[in-house]
């Protein structure tokens, strides 16, 4: 089958882009929002750009209908379409894919969630409830499989079958399958592509997995041209890779040393220069060294012993300040063992008899009344 390939010089202006869950109100992936945009532009041309995994199917086949009911509604996929993304574009009067970008379409799931203990009834009923769940799922699958069927000229069984695979298809295996119209060459948005690609494969989960979306094929041209002499038919890097990978990396270390021992010299010239005031650089001679005058090697003498003194007194300095801070503590610790003995002899003193603290002067000798010189002389 013939492919053909639009190629587009300008960047594509986009008057909606569908990224991320259909059905979010937060991304701009509603079908109110998507209705709000078509409101917005009656009558004219509008481009959407598709980068989705999918989302909720009632989203989705809502903008479907208001893409075919606007009537001038063109999709332009990138990167990775999948699930209900490709039946919201179908109802788009084109489609165009961008080269690098991939397709897939599969059947619809649902999250079943049970965990409890159950006797033999409640597991009767909770078969009849996943066997009407499973008749449920096969009338979306089949409804689904009848639009991809009048898009791509398939029969109902063909498009059925491919959504049982589930596959990732490339830009030209969905152009052949009749998904979509063209291929479009476009090297902004393949370059958007790859990345989106490359972002999903890195962070490829049982979130996916459990949605019935598949890890991106390994073995695309594009992979093959990236791997191709970096490793062998089982996986392991080639003799040739990991020779020039050891001599990258000696050329790195070689030149970081280089470039270290460089910048070193670049900061003392240009102290030099500033310190003798050669804003214009120095003259080399035919040897290529640059000679001094007595005049400029006294003024770097005399700016090297300035500096040597300043280290010095800067270091004297510290010293005292260092023996100042050790002093200090010393006598820190002196005050609070002084305050720690003032406080014993007080609780001493407090807990003591009464009589001897009235008879003890501040010496700790007898106290002399009034009285007691009065019986001292009376007799006289």
């Amino acid at each position: 089958m013939a492919t053909f390939v639009i190629k587009r010089k300008v960047a594509m202006d986009y008057q909606l882009v569908i990224s991320g869950t259909i059905g979010s109100w937060w991304s701009g992936c509603s079908a109110d929002y998507v209705r709000y945009v078509l409101n917005k532009n009656k009558g004219k041309d509008v481009h959407v750009g598709f980068c989705s995994l999918g989302g909720f199917v009632k989203d989705g086949l809502e903008m479907n209908q208001a893409f075919k009911d606007h009537g001038k509604v063109h999709a332009h996929a990138f990167g990775m379409n999948a699930s209900i993304s490709t039946i919201a574009m179908l109802g788009c009067q084109s489609i165009d894919i961008v080269k690098g970008s991939f397709f897939l379409i599969h059947n619809v799931s649902t999250w079943i969630d049970k965990y409890e203990q159950s006797n033999k009834e409640q597991l009767d009923n909770m078969i009849k409830q996943l066997q009407q769940e499973r008749e449920t799922l096969k009338t979306f699958d089949d409804v689904l499989a009848s639009m991809y069927a009048e898009k791509t000229g398939k029969t109902v069984d063909e498009c059925l079958e491919q959504m049982k695979k589930g596959n990732w298809l490339t830009a030209q295996q969905a152009k052949e399958f009749g998904l979509v119209d063209e291929i479009r060459e476009d090297k902004a948005a393949e370059q958007t592509a790859e990345e989106l690609n490359n972002r999903y494969t890195n962070f490829y989960s049982n979130i996916f997995k459990d949605a019935g979306i598949p890890p991106l094929p390994t073995d695309t041209p594009q992979q093959h041209a990236v791997t191709e002499g970096i490793t062998d038919s089982e996986g392991n890097p080639t003799n040739n890779f990991l020779q020039k990978t050891w001599q990258g990396l000696q050329s790195l270390i070689r030149n970081n040393q280089a470039n270290n021992q460089n910048n070193s010299m670049i900061k003392i010239f240009a102290s030099v220069m500033t310190l003798l005031a050669c804003s214009d650089g120095f003259q080399p001679q035919a040897d290529g060294n640059i000679a001094l005058s007595q005049e400029q090697m006294k003024k770097i003498d005399d700016e090297l012993t300035s500096q040597k003194k300043t280290l010095e007194e800067n270091a004297a300095a510290m010293k005292a300040a260092k023996d100042s801070i050790e002093k200090l503590k010393n006598e820190k610790t002196q005050l609070e063992a002084d305050l720690k003995q003032k406080d014993e002899q007080i609780k001493n003193l407090e807990n003591g008899p009464a009589e001897d603290v009235e008879k003890k002067d501040l010496n700790g000798e007898d106290n002399v009344t009034a009285k007691d010189l009065y019986d001292l002389i009376k007799d006289v």
